[in-house]
């Protein structure tokens, strides 16, 4: 194709026949992405394919450039490598043998869910594609190249954090895009700081949108999940996520735009889900901001926020509260002279306005009378509210942050025991998480992780170390700051011979892993039970939080009347899980 060779391959600018972009600073002839298109392909005899900028379990995306419209786009290409593979030059996809229905199915879910996100083109808030087909024995999709910045990368710009006031225009209209998307029965289950983008117009819209396959476990494609947005059903094999799997990313996402950091993720959040804040940023986010994050954020999809319009509802619950709490003062003021002035010139209005200036006088001092208590929250909503919200920040990879300035919310001290002494008791050794439970939030004093560390010798949950030491004279109400387990970093598969998919599921995530699923004949194991490991044995010691497939058994192989002696033994060996099982054909 003529008329393009001075294009950058890297950015789609015209480089004005320079070897180096004078855009972006690429030189032309640059190296492709491992088993990418060849830069300068032609697709469908418009679209040049430019340089590869990510992939994931699902294909890669590549920029590229559309000879019609003259204008940069954005190429997604279905490709899971975990069952096709392409040769260095070539554009053909060769799929691996015995992965050919597979293949076939996940096309064919790329090219629906494709086609149904076209369909919502009138929900701005979505990045939309224009143009869906197949070639190469694949197929792609064309979206406009939009410059953008994730939103991610906006907040570590914007100083770390928003306030609501500066998150609630960015967020709230995606919100309803997705309230919207749901009521089509289309899920994301990516949404994330990486997938949210905000855009030269200071607009922010979601994309990333990818197959389901590779949004949970139990699949033959590899997870591609955002640790802390990934909600804990994603994890669990068998388990279909819903609109509260949206909501728990979409809120994951909205916590770390007012904080700076995700939430833990899901897998930790088990034992111990309270979310971590540091007070002096819960003391910016309105209360009822606060406990609409909690409520959506439980880790049980039963106990959370189920839609986005329960959302919504909850975010916007209480703003003129909220504006009372954030400047008392000032409306106070404009309270005050507007009732000053409507009392000379209409009298009867002025005894609706006593009343008023009461009530916000009232509201003022419940604000203030919070703040200067810590910032305590008591998250009680209904049957989705959560229990407890600790002031504690961690980073959104899990290592925690030991900052002293993080103080527990329910830090108030009895007029009584202020100045008082006490010993600081002996919490190595003890269960961090009966500790939280026990203790007073306005006790003697209070407790605080500062990180998560493997140990071989302390089981997982309980305390390594802490500061102040034992014995230690400090003042009534002090932190401890504590170090707790998160036991051996190798662990031993657990046995799930017979157990059913949910059960062998549920035994493997609490050992530390995170399971997957295929499916082999057997002979022995009844069709539905769980027949071992691929390609590992109980007892096996791996790394934790790695991914592990649990071979389901599909019952014997319908077409063998009297299977072989070989086939028994593959049968047998999977059962104990001494070898791989016999794979279906």
């Amino acid at each position: 194709m003529t008329g393009f060779e001075n294009l950058c391959m890297n950015c789609m600018s015209d480089t004005a026949g320079k070897n180096e972009c004078p855009h972006c600073g690429c030189q032309s002839g640059g190296v492709q992405e491992p088993y990418a298109l060849p830069v300068g392909t032609v697709l469908q005899d418009r679209y040049i394919v430019g340089s590869a900028k990510s992939s994931n379990g699902e294909g890669t995306l590549y920029i590229g450039y559309d000879t019609v419209l003259h204008i940069p786009v954005e190429l997604r290409e279905f490709f899971p490598q975990a069952i096709c593979g392409r040769t260095d030059g070539s554009t053909e996809i060769r799929v691996k043998a015995g992965s050919e229905l597979v293949f076939s199915q996940y096309l064919a879910d790329f090219l629906s869910f494709s086609r149904e996100i076209a369909h919502l083109r009138d929900l701005t808030p979505i990045i939309q594609s224009y143009d869906i087909f197949e070639e190469n024995h694949t197929a792609y999709t064309v979206s406009e190249w939009e410059e953008s910045i994730t939103l991610r990368y906006f907040i570590e710009r914007s100083g770390g954090s928003l306030g609501w006031n500066e998150a609630r225009p960015l967020f709230m209209p995606v919100l309803s895009a997705l309230s919207t998307m749901h009521a089509a029965k289309i899920n994301h289950l990516g949404i994330s700081p990486d997938t949210l983008c905000i855009m030269k117009d200071g607009k922010m819209k979601l994309g990333g949108f990818c197959i389901p396959a590779i949004r949970r476990a139990d699949t033959e494609l590899p997870m591609h999940l955002v640790p802390g947005c990934a909600a804990i059903e994603q994890y669990v094999v068998g388990y279909a996520p819903d609109e509260a799997t949206d909501v728990y990313g979409f809120a994951s996402s909205l916590f770390f735009a007012l904080t700076g950091e995700l939430p833990q993720d899901a897998l930790k959040r088990r034992t111990d889900a309270r979310l971590l804040i540091s007070t002096s940023i819960l003391r910016t986010i309105p209360p009822h901001v606060v406990t609409a994050l909690a409520n959506a954020l439980q880790v049980m999809p039963d106990q959370r926020t189920a839609t986005f319009e329960r959302l919504r509802a909850e975010l916007s619950a209480a703003p003129t509260i909220t504006a009372t709490i954030e400047d008392p003062e000032v409306l106070l003021q404009a309270s005050s002279s507007y009732s000053e002035k409507k009392k000379s010139s209409a009298p009867a209005a002025a005894w609706v306005l006593i009343p008023c200036a009461l009530a916000l006088v009232l509201f003022t001092a419940i604000g203030v009378f919070w703040l200067s208590n810590g910032g305590m929250v008591p998250l009680q909503t209904g049957a989705n509210s959560m229990s407890t919200v600790s002031g504690q920040s961690e980073t959104s990879s899990g290592a925690s942050s030991e900052s002293p300035a993080m103080a527990p919310l329910a830090s108030s001290i009895p007029a009584e025991n202020t100045g008082e002494l006490i010993e600081v008791p002996t919490l190595i050794g003890q269960s961090y998480a009966s500790l939280t439970e026990t203790t007073s939030s306005g006790g003697e004093y209070q407790i605080l992780r500062s990180s998560e560390q493997f140990n071989n010798e302390v089981p997982e949950g309980e305390i390594i170390s802490q500061s102040p030491a034992p014995g230690e004279m400090v003042e009534y109400g002090t932190s401890i700051v504590v170090v707790v387990s998160k036991g051996a970093e190798m662990r031993k598969l657990p046995s799930v011979f017979g157990m059913t998919l949910a059960e062998a599921s549920t035994t493997v995530t609490a050992a530390g892993f995170v399971p997957t699923k295929t499916e082999a004949y057997s002979d022995v194991v009844e069709a539905g039970l769980t027949i071992g490991y691929q390609n590992k044995s109980e007892g096996d010691l791996l790394a934790y939080g790695s991914q592990v497939v649990l071979v389901i058994s599909s019952g014997p192989k319908k077409d063998e009347l009297e299977p072989s002696s070989s086939s028994e033994e593959d049968s047998s060996a999977g059962i104990e899980g001494q070898t791989a099982p016999r794979m279906s054909e």
